[in-house]
């Protein structure tokens, strides 16, 4: 296969979407990174790319002491995983996993900034499913876009969509609603950065499903 070097940036804004400056992401056949800041508190996450190690000792392999992570997968939480600084340096039980596609809370007791590492999802579609109910879902595409443009363009009707900061706490409900409106109210639908995971609540199952190629 040809190797070429590309900036994923610039791919991605082919797409639409400009990366902020705090979290410059470059690639290599389509293998990237995106540096994911964190204030202090709670904020919602999700790994953006295919790693082959999904575990929390991969993904953040140091965090500030006392950190902890509750992963929200299929409307159960697990957790607390708590990272123990020195002379631990270890995460307590191991083991824990954000899925890819998916979110976690992570609480940190000071800011610190997460380098995410791995391949960049490509296909047609690209599909993450979910359930009825609250599901904490992210982006499988490393792109900072409105939540439209990411690919919850049209989920199932009713289907609620909130935010949270860790300095302003939730933010929402966005909500899709269906025949004949077929479109989000209130019309200012968030813009998610790289890593940011998000809240769907949704009245029966869907899939956030969208195509994206780095070519």
């Amino acid at each position: 296969m040809r190797t070429k070097t590309l900036l994923l940036t610039a791919a991605l804004a082919a797409a639409g979407a400009a990366s902020a400056m705090a979290q410059n992401v470059y690639s290599v056949n389509a293998v990237g990174y995106a540096n994911v800041p964190l204030k202090a508190g709670f904020n919602m996450i999700g790994n953006p790319f295919v790693v082959a190690d999904s575990t929390l000792e991969a993904l953040i392999p140091t965090a500030p002491d006392q950190t902890a992570v509750y992963p929200f997968d299929n409307g159960t939480y697990s957790g607390p995983f708590t990272y123990y600084g020195p002379p631990d340096n270890v995460w307590f039980p191991a083991g824990g996993v954000i899925t890819f596609g998916h979110g976690s809370f992570i609480n940190t007791p000071a800011a610190f900034t997460i380098t995410f590492v791995g391949e960049v999802k490509q296909g047609n579609p690209i599909s993450n499913p979910f359930q009825s109910g609250f599901n904490m879902m992210s982006s499988k595409v490393p792109q900072r876009a409105d939540i439209a443009a990411l690919g919850l363009a049209a989920p199932p009707d009713q289907t609620a969509v909130y935010t949270y900061d860790a300095s302003t706490g939730y933010s929402g409900p966005w909500t899709y609603y269906g025949p004949p409106d077929n479109d989000w109210f209130p019309s200012d639908i968030p813009t998610l950065e790289i890593g940011q995971a998000i809240w769907v609540n949704a009245a029966t199952a869907g899939d956030w499903s969208r195509t994206f190629s780095v070519n």
